[in-house]
């Protein structure tokens, strides 16, 4: 019997060849390469919308002291029989009992100065107070207020969004720490000044009262300044704690120590960077000078900015957030930003 032997082919296995590997390798790349940029601007979209949702708490926050106190709360504070370096703290501090899950609230004492504070009330991280674009340090280490052996340590918290001054930052004050009275280019906030909501006559809805004032730009020193802080300058960036707020007084900034601070104005455009520094000149009778940087004032604030692409988030006192950009008419930004200038704009 004869038999049979069947054979199966034998199949080679193809291989790829160097130019089809190189091939593949270069159309993953371009994939990724349009992926990456989709996908970053997703996550900003993400935290841009996160940073709305805290301003919108912080707002919220705000109208429920209104509600409590038939005021807004005031930019700035003063301790009882202190001096100009004895502020309690900044709005920020006065909402704190009207915050949805404060953790700082109940270990702030708001009858004593910021720097006699205790170390483990300033270090609190508020979350609402953070953008998540910011790219700050949640704590920052501040080695002059260290070196002048302040109770409360050099550890502060930090926050990334500012108090409108308006168009007017002649922040001094009238004597025995009354607040300014309120002027055409007057904001929301200033020191000592507890605003009512009828004394916004331009109308609440087109009335900025806070804005993003993100801590992790590089810093400059005076209006118009465009180079950079470099030590021994103190601070090099636009970082300022919640709590301490404020502007910057001679008794810090002359030895050498730069401050952005809480208050910010529509005198320089939005996202200028460098971030204008602040200086609150509390010598001889310039405390009691309200003439605005503009007009040849002593005082100045810091701009407003956002790690945002081409915009800002803004509080305004209704209540609504609004984006604004980048490119806005300064002349609408600086209207916004009024209380009492008397011309209604509508939001661009």
């Amino acid at each position: 019997m004869r038999t049979y032997q069947f054979r199966i082919p034998h199949k080679s296995r193809a291989a790829f060849t160097l130019v089809e590997l190189l091939v593949v390798i270069a159309i993953i790349g371009i994939l990724i390469g349009l992926l990456l940029p989709a996908v970053q601007a997703a996550r900003e979209a993400v935290r841009r919308m996160k940073c709305g949702n805290n301003m919108k708490q912080i707002m919220l926050a705000m109208h429920n002291y209104e509600s409590a106190m038939r005021k807004l709360p005031a930019g700035l504070v003063w301790s009882k029989g202190g001096g100009e370096i004895d502020s309690v703290g900044s709005a920020f501090v006065g909402i704190l009992p009207y915050l949805e899950e404060s953790n700082a609230f109940k270990l702030i004492n708001p009858d004593i100065p910021w720097y006699l504070q205790s170390p483990q009330a300033v270090r609190v991280v508020e979350a609402v107070y953070l953008c998540p674009s910011d790219t700050a340090e949640l704590l920052h280490v501040y080695p002059f207020i260290g070196g002048s052996g302040a109770p409360s340590g050099d550890t502060y918290a930090t926050c990334s969004y500012g108090l409108s001054v308006g168009y007017d930052d002649g922040i001094g004050f009238l004597p025995g720490f009354l607040g300014r009275s309120i002027g055409t280019h007057c904001g929301v906030f200033a020191p000592n000044s507890w605003l009512r909501l009828a004394q916004i006559t331009d109308g609440t809805s087109n009335s900025i009262a806070i804005g993003e004032a993100a801590s992790g730009f590089k810093m400059c020193e005076g209006i118009g300044c465009r180079t950079p802080n470099r030590p021994p300058f103190g601070e090099a960036t636009a970082v300022f704690g919640w709590l301490v707020g404020g502007v910057n007084l001679p008794a810090f900034y002359d030895p050498g120590f730069r401050y952005s601070g809480a208050f910010a104005s529509t005198v320089e455009q939005l996202n200028k960077n460098p971030v204008t520094d602040s200086l609150f000149n509390v010598t001889g009778n310039s405390k009691f000078n309200r003439t605005p940087s503009w007009q040849g004032g002593p005082h100045r604030t810091a701009n407003f900015r956002s790690f945002h692409t081409g915009g800002a988030n803004f509080g305004f006192c209704d209540g609504s957030i609004q984006y604004l950009t980048q490119g806005i008419d300064m002349t609408t930004f600086r209207l916004l930003s009024s209380v009492a200038d008397g011309e209604v704009v509508a939001i661009p």
